[in-house]
């Protein structure tokens, strides 16, 4: 079964009345592709580090195909003309790590998206180890996660990224801050350096 994809999107918008025909063009276009977007939201929480952006915007696509076919597509390349002239973007595109979609019905979903480089990796095989069975206790869907993916515009920063969902924004709290990911937080801090922010599964 083929992997959803996932386009994220961090930008800044200068002109946003400018903006506002990129949006309602391609809209119709990403339907086109079978492709919805799940988050587009200036409601951003900086967790740790930095981050270079006000907006994010994720983008669910059946397949990395899907999404590919839409951003070389003779169709979007006049609204992406529209959006380089308008705003500044870091975009990338990333293959998901679950073969199932995303529920469209749930509203009160919070997400978590990182940032990092690893300096020291003598961390990962403990924290891959066990994390999951915390992530899993708390409902936690890791939608796409690792260096493997490509930049489609813009800048990184980092050689890595991660894209959590959560069930809502408490169970993200209580993950985040809790007693339970603590200690691999810390082991993960101490052999990264990374930015991460949260937000609501919200498109306004």
């Amino acid at each position: 079964m083929t992997k959803p994809a996932y386009m994220v999107i961090r930008i800044d918008v200068h002109d946003p009345a400018a903006m506002a025909p990129y949006a309602a063009g391609t809209m119709p276009l990403l339907e086109q592709h079978d492709a919805r977007v799940v988050v587009a939201t200036n409601t951003i929480k900086l967790e740790d580090g930095a981050w270079p952006r006000g907006r994010v915007v994720v983008i669910e696509f059946p397949s990395l195909a899907k999404a590919k076919a839409f951003w070389n597509s003779a169709e979007y390349a006049p609204l992406k003309t529209m959006r380089e002239a308008t705003s500044d973007a870091d975009i990338l595109l990333v293959e998901g790590m679950s073969e199932t979609r995303l529920a469209r019905d749930d509203k009160a979903a919070h997400y978590m998206l990182g940032a990092s480089t690893s300096h020291d990796d003598s961390w990962v095989a403990e924290y891959m180890q066990k994390v999951p069975p915390i992530s899993a206790k708390f409902g936690v869907q890791p939608l796409a996660s690792g260096s493997d993916f490509e930049m489609l515009d813009g800048a990184w920063g980092q050689s890595g990224m991660v894209l959590l969902r959560f069930p809502s924004e408490q169970v993200f709290k209580d993950f985040w801050f809790g007693d339970e990911y603590a200690p691999m937080k810390a082991l993960r801090e101490a052999g990264t350096h990374g930015d991460h922010v949260s937000f609501p599964e919200q498109v306004a």
